[in-house]
């Protein structure tokens, strides 16, 4: 980032006089390309050969009053955009039309102000709000063997909603008692798939209807896949080298 010595930019200026490219001065004093052209464009339209001054060439344009006013604008109007600070700023004359600082740069000023200065600026979200006390639990009645009670906890005759996966399709957990549970257990020993004549006779004995049988039937099946995938996968286990 430092600029060239003198005597680079001289031999520089001599090499291209006496019809050296500006690849081959780049390549003999090891100095890059853009160096080089940039240095010889300066001299030949201001035929200065030493580099500009470092620093300050530029005036601020965000002065200690262009940053107060800015400060007081964005606390009175919290919502407005450096482009409509930078607006106001020329419309107020505070600035001259060279002298209006960059939308950038009023970003930058924004960013800089001091933290209580910038909470005040902030809009405030509302206050807390206080929620109802809670109602008292209602007692729920006994659950009734072969019917679809709401979990507990829930209103009565209240559906929960299922994953979205599901849609916006919502059901109940059916209980059964022992003895309805036994004997869809025992139907199942003796056949996965139970016929229509089988269903009736089993809806006639625990007192369910026939889709609930079939679901009942349907989750026994996957259950029972299941439990034998891990015993073949326990028993593969058990049989490889320790």
């Amino acid at each position: 980032g430092r600029p060239l010595p003198t005597c680079k930019r001289q031999r520089i200026i001599a090499l291209a006089a006496s019809g050296a490219r500006s690849s081959d001065i780049s390549r003999s004093l090891k100095v890059s390309n853009g160096c080089v052209s940039k240095i010889l464009g300066r001299y030949y339209r201001t035929g200065a050969v030493g580099p500009k001054a470092v620093g300050g060439s530029k005036p601020r344009m965000a002065t200690p009053a262009v940053v107060a006013r800015i400060a007081r604008l964005k606390l009175e109007q919290p919502g407005l955009f450096a482009w409509e600070i930078r607006r106001q700023l020329h419309a107020e004359g505070i600035c001259a039309d060279s002298g209006i600082p960059s939308v950038s740069s009023i970003n930058r000023v924004l960013r800089t102000l001091p933290s209580d200065l910038r909470l005040a600026a902030e809009p405030r979200p509302p206050g807390p709000r206080v929620s109802p006390p809670a109602a008292p639990p209602v007692p729920q009645p006994p659950a009734v063997p072969g019917t679809q009670q709401p979990p507990q906890g829930s209103t009565p005759g209240r559906r929960l909603p299922l994953s979205p996966r599901h849609g916006n399709r919502s059901r109940n957990r059916t209980v059964f008692s022992r003895q309805q549970a036994e004997a869809l257990e025992k139907e199942f020993q003796r056949g996965q798939y139970p016929d229509t004549a089988t269903r009736d006779r089993l809806a006639a004995a625990t007192q369910l209807p026939d889709s609930t049988i079939r679901v009942w039937f349907s989750n026994r099946r996957a259950k029972w896949r299941r439990e034998s995938k891990q015993q073949l996968e326990a028993g593969g286990a058990g049989d490889s080298p320790g």
